[in-house]
């Protein structure tokens, strides 16, 4: 019997009605990580963070601009961080619920 493949990617909504897709497969993290250690490190220490409960607002963003840029390294348009806070607006269930969607496993 087929395993059904998971869908790994999250669709992202920012304020301004246009979308990203998002991923934070270990594959993407592990390419991250030889591209950009910074900001793999970066990562890791959000996730700890995230893991105690204790998270400030900001570290729910710099989970899911991770998540950006392992979706989309090869988009030659890529945006910075602060560009990709901007964007992302103000709504911050969405925000939670993404990084959730992005954290938790599938079924």
């Amino acid at each position: 019997m087929e395993t059904p493949k998971l869908n790994t990617t999250y669709d992202f909504e920012f304020s301004d009605g246009t979308s990203a897709k998002m991923t934070l497969t270990f594959y993407a993290l592990y390419q991250l990580k030889s591209r950009d250690k910074a900001l793999y490190d970066r990562y890791n220490k959000v996730m700890n963070i995230l893991a105690t409960g204790k998270s400030d607002e900001l570290d729910t963003l710099a989970m899911l601009y991770v998540a950006y840029v392992c979706a989309n390294y090869k988009d030659e348009n890529i945006m910075n961080e602060e560009e990709f806070i901007i964007k992302c607006g103000f709504d911050r269930k969405a925000i939670g619920n993404a990084v959730k969607a992005l954290t938790t496993a599938k079924n």
